[in-house]
């Protein structure tokens, strides 16, 4: 009885293994293809989106997880998270899924995420420059929700009262 195996019968691509039979074979497929041949690409994406957070592509044999623009992979290359604003990164909690950056009020950020099937509101301060609105007669030096005025002590002047002016 001759190799039922060679030539091999199996998809280049997706067999793990042939497996010799009398007057028949199995291909034992690789993890992302199947069919008798190991012949067909299984679409990973198909299947609640290969339980990527957002967007899914799907490879011959394989997929991958990818992220909308502003979002990064989380390291378990299936979570994205946060959304730069600025230099800073707005993230929900671990389980928690930022679905859309809602609403601006005052300088505070809110967001809308998603966890088991519920909502959740984040609240998240914006830094604005006040720095750029001219608010310090000398030095101005910004800072997170804040900023600070300076005055230039090596001409003799100093901080007056309104924390703004020098003196």
């Amino acid at each position: 009885i001759s190799n039922q195996c060679s030539p091999l019968p199996c998809h280049k691509d997706g067999y793990k293994d042939c497996i010799d039979g009398q007057a028949k074979y199995t291909c034992v497929c690789k993890p992302g293809w199947r069919g008798e041949n190991c012949e067909e690409d299984i679409n990973e994406c198909e299947d609640l989106n290969g339980g990527c957070s957002q967007r899914c592509s799907n490879f011959p044999g394989s997929y991958r997880c990818l992220c909308e623009d502003g979002y990064f992979m989380h390291s378990n290359k299936r979570d994205c998270g946060g959304r730069k604003i600025s230099d800073r990164i707005i993230s929900c909690p671990s389980g928690c899924l930022l679905l859309r950056l809602d609403f601006i009020m005052q300088s505070s950020l809110f967001s809308i995420c998603a966890m088991n099937n519920s909502f959740c509101m984040l609240q998240f301060l914006l830094d604005i420059d006040e720095c750029a609105e001219n608010v310090c007669a000398q030095l101005c030096v910004n800072s997170p929700g804040s900023y600070s005025c300076y005055c230039d002590g090596k001409k003799g002047f100093k901080l007056s009262k309104d924390m703004k002016n020098c003196e």
